[in-house]
Order: structure tokens, then C-alpha cells, then sequence
């Protein structure tokens, strides 16, 4: 008759198989095939190059400006105020009572320079002079200027035995001693301009 084994030699004989056991397994599980990697996602490709990091460049700290003295700031200058202007006062031309005048007949180039008093019709071969004002400019003025209001009038001489003619009128307005184009007198046989103007010339006395 067989002896049976006791609980003790029982209990290490359990604890060898669960230990070989487990190192079975565990070798199984190492046997086995790595499950294949997922492949990896490719980066994408850029032309351009990376950039570099910006540089912290560090704030330099403010300079402190050197304190100002009293002596080297200037008092300010206190505003300057204008004179008040006068109101302006128009300059009044001195007035003649004479005209001279300078006309040309352009067919035969004959000229004849004449006086012309103001409010007297003068004649001019088919011209009538009659000077309205004659005037000059003021020192106040830059230019040294003449300045007439005229009319001139175009009237033939009549034939004998034939009625007078009436007057054409051929020029009216101001004329420029120092700008004679500015107003011309537009005929197609005379031109005529002012030359200045003047006082008319006293009276002589009589002889005692």
C-alpha cells in the first residue's frame, strides 16, 4: 500500500506549477508577432526656408538729459503788435486842361503833333479831336503815366455845294501815354495817341 503525499509537499508542488505555468505564458506572449507600426505621415515639403527665431534685443534704459539753468533759457518775447493802418484814402490825379496829341496819316506818312483843350472839338484833316479830361499820375504811383478820355470823330470835309456830312464816331475812351497799343485808334487812314498832358499856358498880358 502507497503512502499518499502530504498537504505540505502538495502546497510547493502547486506553487512550482503556477510558477511554471505563468512562465509559460509569458513566453507565449513574447513569441508573438509586434503588430506592424503605422506608417508615418510625411512632413510637408515647403520651398521656403524656415525662418529664424526673431532676437530679443533687449530696450536700453533712457538717458537722463542734464538739467537746464535759468541762464540759458531765453525770456520770451512778448508779442509785437501792428500799428493800426490807416484807412485808405484814394489819391486824386491831377487834371489838365490841355491834351497833346500826335496823329499820322498812314496813306502819305504825314504827322502832326497839336494841342487839343478840354471840351473843345479840334479838327484833324476828317478827324474831330474833343479831349473830356486829361489827366496825370500821382508820385504815389509807379508809372509816370498821361491819361485822356477823348472822342474822335470821323466827318469829311464837305464838297462845295454839297451838305455837310455827319460824324462817324471812331473812337471812345481813355488813352495810355506810356501804353499807346492799349487803346488804339482803329481807322484804316489815321492813327493818333496821346503824347501828355499839360496846363494850358497862361495869358500874355498886353504891352503898355
Amino acid at each position: 500500500m502507497s503512502s499518499r503525499p502530504s498537504p505540505k509537499v502538495l502546497l510547493h508542488r502547486g506553487i512550482r506549477l503556477a510558477a511554471l505555468i505563468g512562465l509559460a505564458a509569458a513566453g507565449a506572449v513574447a513569441a508573438q508577432p509586434a503588430p506592424p507600426a503605422p506608417p508615418e505621415e510625411s512632413a510637408p515639403k515647403s520651398g521656403a526656408s524656415e525662418e529664424a527665431p526673431p532676437i530679443n534685443v533687449p530696450t536700453p534704459a533712457p538717458i537722463a538729459a542734464p538739467p537746464i539753468s535759468e541762464k540759458e533759457v531765453a525770456p520770451a518775447a512778448p508779442p509785437v503788435q501792428a500799428e493800426p493802418k490807416a484807412p485808405g484814402v484814394p489819391v486824386r490825379r491831377n487834371r489838365y486842361d490841355v491834351a497833346v496829341i500826335e496823329a499820322i496819316d498812314k496813306v502819305t506818312a504825314e504827322s502832326l503833333r497839336f494841342e487839343a483843350a478840354v471840351n473843345r472839338p479840334i479838327r484833324y484833316k476828317s478827324l474831330i479831336f474833343t479831349v473830356k479830361a486829361c489827366e496825370r499820375s500821382t508820385p504815389e504811383e509807379a508809372i509816370d503815366d498821361s491819361i485822356a478820355y477823348l472822342t474822335i470823330d470821323s466827318q469829311p470835309r464837305p464838297l462845295p455845294g454839297k451838305p455837310e456830312l455827319s460824324p462817324r464816331q471812331a473812337f471812345r475812351g481813355w488813352m495810355y501815354a506810356s501804353s499807346p497799343g492799349l487803346h488804339p485808334l482803329e481807322h484804316p487812314v489815321y492813327d493818333a495817341w496821346l503824347i501828355t498832358c499839360r496846363a494850358a499856358a497862361p495869358p500874355i498880358a498886353p504891352a503898355r
